[in-house]
């Protein structure tokens, strides 16, 4: 028994150096990926405090790097207007995919987890309750939105036509499959009814983009264009945080802090132009 212990010590010991390699990283860790490390670490040593494995929960005494929020991507006009001449050679399902997404600025996986039920045509109404997911382990799932609120958001009359010619299209699917279709009430599927990847999405785009020229375009460019759009009419930060999902307006006015503060200036020039300019300007007439 000792010689069977010495041996296996022996082994051990050979080994040992092999078992702790230093692996030395060429590249620093962004502060994102720092702060989400420090945030499962204070987690996991949060919980051994309370269960008292440790005296104290370390991480919480530590201070992670600020992450600098990128810079938000979104199209002009112009750019708008050119998609949406490149989208009526697409197919409808498509069309309609994207023209959801640049008119409400969802989230990918929320325009994947519409259901029909949850829209109502006449009143020109969606709800935006579910979201669709995807990993190796499950495959494509339903969860709840990223913030696990519910929204309603009112659509345009354009987007409603395409969605009314886009159902039927779905419903002469539904029949040329006959008992092979998954009736699972997803406005978008695979051609047996069942839910779509909402990667899909991306990668359309992206063949989409090249095949008219344009520049690269992601889903949230589009989540970008609206938020971008409603904070040059004017519209409060409140009514944006809504509209996009956030869980509160701070972060939205965050995000979009330089946004916003250009549309203050021009607030400001507006109110000098009628308190402190308009005399001056009768008077050079």
């Amino acid at each position: 028994m000792q010689e069977k212990a010495d041996q296996i010590s022996e082994v051990l010991n050979e080994n040992f150096a092999n078992l702790f390699e230093v692996e030395q990283r060429d590249s620093n860790l962004s502060a994102k990926t720092i702060k989400e490390y420090h945030r499962f670490i204070r987690v996991v040593l949060g919980q051994a405090e309370r269960e008292m494995p440790v005296p104290y929960n370390a991480a919480a005494k530590a201070t992670p790097p600020k992450s600098k929020s990128p810079e938000p991507n979104f199209f002009q006009p112009h750019e708008i207007a050119e998609i949406l001449e490149a989208l009526e050679s697409e197919p409808l399902k498509w069309r309609t995919i994207t023209h959801l997404l640049l008119v409400t600025g969802c989230r990918r996986g929320e325009i994947m987890g519409l259901k029909w039920s949850k829209i109502d045509l006449g009143e020109q109404r969606v709800t935006i309750a579910s979201n669709l997911l995807y990993s190796k382990e499950r495959g494509v799932y339903e969860g709840p939105t990223k913030t696990e609120n519910v929204r309603f958001l009112q659509i345009p009359e354009e987007t409603v036509a395409l969605l009314e010619q886009y159902r039927a299209e779905q419903e002469a699917m539904k029949l040329a499959n006959g008992d092979r279709w998954n009736d699972l009430d997803f406005v978008f599927t695979q051609d047996d009814g069942r839910p779509m990847n909402p990667s899909r999405i991306t990668a359309w785009l992206t063949g989409f983009s090249k095949r008219h020229g344009l520049r690269h375009i992601n889903p949230h460019a589009f989540r970008h264009s609206v938020a971008s759009i409603l904070i040059a009419n004017g519209t409060d930060v409140v009514t944006v945080s809504k509209q996009l999902g956030h869980t509160k307006p701070g972060t939205t006015d965050n995000f979009y802090a330089h946004l916003i503060e250009e549309e203050k200036s021009k607030a400001s020039e507006c109110i000098a132009d009628v308190m402190l300019r308009q005399g001056k300007k009768e008077t050079a007439r």
